[in-house]
């Protein structure tokens, strides 16, 4: 990849470079491949990567990025995972969590003729009916709750 040629973004890109040139190295020796100069590591790259010798040393010295049609090949001659490549190399950013609320929101009190309104439940005689279901579900709820809390205690 050439580097642009404004100041502050070619530095950026040669630090990120450096960056991913010292963790593929790192990953590389620890799959097992002596990537010091003329040990045979990076021939050995090279060759399982299908790329030129000068490409892998460039990339292991931080002097260059590799290209993002080589990323793929990357990580499964080293056997990682191609998303922790992008992240821990530093090619792209960690994904943060999201921030916390920082207002509590409250939601209005949900009664049985609101609900039914929602619901577009306007005849008097099914709102009664079903407003008198919903009052007994209740009531068999709050037993229910009741018993539980007797049955913890007890237990």
């Amino acid at each position: 990849m050439e580097d642009p040629p404004q100041g502050n973004a070619r530095e950026e890109r040669q630090a990120l470079a450096g960056h991913v040139g010292a963790y593929l190295t790192d990953r590389a020796t620890s799959a097992g491949f002596d990537v010091r100069q003329r040990a045979g590591g990076r021939a050995q790259l090279a060759s399982l990567l299908g790329v030129s010798i000068t490409t892998v040393s460039r990339t292991l010295d931080g002097k260059t990025l590799p290209l993002p049609s080589q990323l793929n090949a990357w990580a499964n001659v080293l056997g990682i995972d191609h998303d922790e490549l992008l992240v821990e190399s530093g090619l792209i950013p960690r994904k943060q969590p999201p921030e916390a609320a920082k207002e509590e929101v409250t939601s209005a009190a949900l009664t049985p003729d609101v609900a039914m309104d929602a619901w577009g439940i306007s005849d008097p005689k099914i709102r009664k009916m079903l407003n008198g279901t919903i009052e007994q579900a209740i009531e068999l709820q709050r037993g229910i709750d009741a018993a539980d809390r007797g049955a913890t205690a007890r237990g």
